[in-house]
Order: C-alpha cells, then sequence, then structure tokens
C-alpha cells in the first residue's frame, strides 16, 4: 500500500496541467531571456512555476519547496510578467488569487518533507519546439520518495506523463492513456546500446569515450527526457558531464527515482549514488562527470 499516494497523485496532476500552460506559451510565442548567469528562462518558465507552488502550498502548506526560479533578477517584473501570465491563467481556467512575485518566491518552511520544482528543464529544446520537460521531486529526509515527469512531445508521441514513487515502480502514461509499469532495457552489450546524449550542452568526451566501448547508436535529446528513455528502455545509457556547481536536486532528483523504480542504476563514477542536500547534488567522484546508469 502506497504511503505517499496523496502526494504522487497531486505531482502527475501538476506536471500535466503545467505543460498546458508551457504549451500556451510556445505558441504565443512570449518572450524569453537571459538570466544573470547566462542561462536562458521564459515567462514560461514563471508561470508553470508560480501554478505549480501555489497548489503545493495550498495543500500541503508545512512543507519546504525548492524550486529553480525566483524574481530576483528583475526580468520577471519588468515584463509586464503579471499581466501576460494572467492572460495565459485565464486562458486555461485556472484561477489563482495568490500575489504572483510573492508565489514565485515561496519556498515555505524548512521541513524534513521537501517539494522540487524544475518548471521547465530544457529551455533551448522548449525555444526551438524539441523536447523539453517538468520535473517535480518530492523528498522525506532528503529521501527521493516521489516524482512526476511530463514530456509534451515525448519522441512524436503526445503528451507523456512518467511518475515514480519509492519501492512501488515507475509507470508511464503515453498521450492520455492509462498509466503502465516500464523497466530499463535488458541489452548487456555495449556494441548494442542506445546512448542519449544532451542536445545543446554535450561534450566531446562523452562520444569518444562511448565510441571506446563500441557504441555507435546516439540520440540526441534535452532535458530530463533523457533519463525518462532510459527508464522505459527506449534508451540503454545516459551519461552526463557534471558541473559541480550547477548541479541542482530539482534537475536530477525526479529522473533518479524514476530509472532506479524502473530497475536501473544512477551513480557518479566512484559507483555512489547521487546525495541531495537541500538544493544541492553532492557526488564523491572527481572532476565534472558521472555516469548515470542502466540494467
Amino acid at each position: 500500500m502506497s504511503s505517499f499516494n496523496k502526494e504522487l497523485s497531486l505531482a502527475i496532476k501538476l506536471v500535466k496541467k503545467a505543460s498546458e500552460i508551457t504549451e500556451w506559451f510556445r505558441k504565443e510565442k512570449i518572450l524569453s531571456f537571459k538570466k544573470e548567469d547566462e542561462s536562458p528562462v521564459t515567462l514560461a518558465d514563471f508561470a508553470s512555476q508560480i501554478f505549480i507552488i501555489s497548489k503545493i502550498k495550498e495543500l500541503f502548506p508545512e512543507d519546504q519547496i525548492i524550486a529553480e526560479e525566483d524574481s530576483g533578477s528583475g526580468a520577471f517584473i519588468n515584463l509586464n510578467a503579471e499581466d501576460i501570465i494572467k492572460k495565459c491563467y485565464n486562458s486555461l481556467n485556472l484561477v489563482i488569487e495568490d500575489d504572483f512575485t510573492d508565489t514565485l518566491n515561496y519556498r515555505g518552511l524548512v521541513s524534513k518533507r521537501q517539494w522540487t520544482i524544475d518548471p521547465i528543464d530544457g529551455t533551448k529544446g522548449f525555444q526551438k519546439h524539441l523536447a523539453y520537460a517538468i520535473g517535480i521531486g518530492f523528498m522525506v529526509q532528503s529521501e527521493p520518495t516521489v516524482c512526476a515527469i511530463s514530456v509534451p512531445n515525448y519522441i512524436e508521441r503526445n503528451l507523456t506523463i512518467f511518475s515514480a514513487e519509492k519501492n512501488h515502480g515507475a509507470k508511464v502514461s503515453y498521450g492520455n492513456q492509462n498509466f503502465t509499469p516500464i523497466k530499463v532495457s535488458e541489452n548487456k552489450i555495449f556494441k548494442n546500446f542506445r546512448m542519449c546524449h544532451s542536445l545543446h550542452y554535450n561534450k566531446p568526451w562523452v562520444k569518444n569515450f562511448a565510441r571506446s566501448l563500441d557504441i555507435t547508436y546516439f540520440v540526441p535529446m534535452d532535458s530530463m527526457a533523457k533519463l525518462c528513455m532510459v527508464a522505459d528502455g527506449t534508451a540503454d545509457l545516459y551519461i552526463k558531464p557534471l558541473n559541480i556547481n550547477r548541479s541542482f536536486t530539482w534537475d536530477f532528483l525526479p529522473g533518479d527515482l524514476l530509472v532506479k523504480e524502473a530497475g536501473g542504476t544512477i551513480t557518479d563514477l566512484n559507483g555512489n549514488s547521487i546525495i541531495y542536500l537541500n538544493e544541492k547534488c553532492i557526488v564523491t567522484a572527481p572532476g565534472h562527470c558521472f555516469q548515470w546508469g542502466f540494467a
């Protein structure tokens, strides 16, 4: 019997509805810009995060929230964001009564129960009408417990929702169909591996290393959809170059739990699992890379 059915159900509902929000912005081709660290962000990121936080805050007011975006760059205020976001919400029949800026920045109380929110993962893919994802994670005492990931155009399918709960397996819903269990690939032969890699942030050594193992089948993909590909067996392997200063819980926790619950393995180069400490990912391997596992 699931101990976190309410949290899992909420996460699934939120990523699904947030996908409607982000797709509205993408179709309207509304406003994107760069943050102070030069990473891209869009008004869709803000609208998605405001909606997600407002619902978590309403239903679990004592929980802590760890989310990617805030209004600190000034762009949220300077671009008349509130009027545009209201237009989006009205068109989707969403009612958010809280102050938008306060909700965007809301993080709740310090708690052993923490939600992670990535309102759009793969912003470059989002901007180019390629793959992107929305990821929500939930952890208890720093242990990944629940996750939901939506990919609006997963491998040329309609909206796809992935979900997992610790010790209860991983599931997927393709195109609004019922959820069904998923498993990682059982392929053990390197030369037959299908390896996904980042479309916009790849490092040359990744493919060179793969080719040294006789891997020749490469699938470029944006966002944590790569972890979804590993989880449902579409790909056998994903190797992630890691910038230790830019490795955040909201980026990794949902895919980490999904792959593990699908029977896969995710480790750093020392073979150790990722440790989550509030917003940071902790790994034990030296250097700036770690390996996303396979069956």
